[in-house]
């Protein structure tokens, strides 16, 4: 749990990093182009002005930002400068041309970048400052009709706004696949860890008992004489020798199989649509291939298998007991070998 819960802060950093970025990107790019809409079309050069300063300033924060610790500093600065340029804009102008809606933009940046609650704080701080404002401007003020200038604010409001979710859901998703990627990930090898080999296993009884296989082989592979190399080289160089395990079996394996780790030196391979004969000849193929192969330690890597077929009607567990006693029997007589559970 405590694992999966370090996962999801990374990933809601990353998340937020992304988001950050992009929100930088597009205040610049919509900051120069509003700001030479100002300065063609409405010759309106105060407001251009403060489009051009929140062009430089997104610009200068995406070059601060290159440092990934200054993520929550860079978040408040960049929702500041939003908010300031907004604000101006719609003091300067008095709330005509619709340009109150510009402040529709602030929340989704806001929340995607400092939170739900400070988001709600001070968006709702703004909206009853803005509601305000224009309650004291329309006394004041001659409102004016629909014009010009009021269809590009709305046109340009709604063009941010789309920008601004649709680059939310995509990084959002993209998070999320990240994130279920590295759920069922061993971080030490990269293969599928025991949490995806559990549901692949539960998968093929499935497709066994709907008639959609007709056979189903699991094979439980251990690195031979592991505790003493461990002991005798290290824990770190017992780790690489688990990296280069599972390197051979993946690039062996490819599409053959699902290949994991099931814990410690043990690794598991499913081979669905596999009797348990054709499962036991890939696996002398695989015991071979590894052994050819050069070790990361400077010494040849040997690998004892254990294979036993699934069955619709007899339990995972059942089926993995089978497995591993085969496996203890490869290596009773004396490793480096395949054997075959006897049902």
């Amino acid at each position: 749990m405590l694992n999966r819960e370090l996962i999801y802060a990374e990933q809601s950093l990353f998340h937020q990093s992304q988001l950050l970025r992009a929100v930088l990107k597009i205040i610049a790019i919509f900051s120069v182009l509003i700001g030479s809409i100002n300065v063609f079309l409405f010759n309106s050069y105060d407001t251009a002005l403060f489009n051009y300063v929140s062009f430089i300033v997104a610009l200068f924060l995406l070059f601060y930002f290159k440092d990934p610790s200054r993520l929550k500093l860079t978040s408040w600065l960049a929702c500041a400068a939003v908010i300031f340029n907004v604000m101006v804009f719609i003091h300067i102008a008095r709330g005509q041309n619709y340009s109150v809606l510009w402040i529709m933009i602030i929340p989704p940046i806001v929340f995607f970048l400092l939170g739900r609650k400070m988001g709600a704080w001070i968006t709702g701080s703004l909206f009853l400052y803005v509601i305000g404002f224009m309650a004291v401007v329309i006394q004041h003020t001659e409102m004016r009709t629909l014009g010009f200038g009021a269809l590009l604010n709305i046109i340009e409001v709604c063009i941010a706004l789309w920008f601004l979710f649709r680059f939310y859901e995509g990084s959002r998703e993209s998070a999320y696949r990240a994130l279920e990627i590295q759920s069922i990930t061993d971080k030490l090898t990269g293969l599928y860890n025991r949490i995806k080999l559990d549901s692949v296993v539960a998968e093929q009884h499935r497709q066994l008992a709907a008639g959609q296989l007709n056979h189903s082989s699991v094979v439980i592979a251990d690195i031979d004489n592991f505790k003493e190399i461990n002991d005798r080289l290290g824990h770190i160089q017992g780790d690489k020798v688990l990296q280069q395990a599972a390197r051979l079996l993946r690039s062996f394996t490819r599409d053959d199989g699902i290949v994991g780790r099931w814990g410690g030196e043990e690794f598991m391979l499913i081979l669905p649509d596999y009797s348990v004969d054709q499962a036991k000849h890939y696996s002398e193929l695989l015991r071979r291939y590894i052994a050819d192969n050069d070790a990361a330690f400077g010494q040849t890597l040997t690998m004892s298998f254990g294979v036993a077929e699934l069955h619709a009607e007899a339990s995972f567990e059942h089926t993995f007991i089978k497995a591993d006693r085969a496996l203890y029997q490869a290596k009773q007589a004396g490793r480096n070998c395949v054997m075959v559970a006897i049902d």
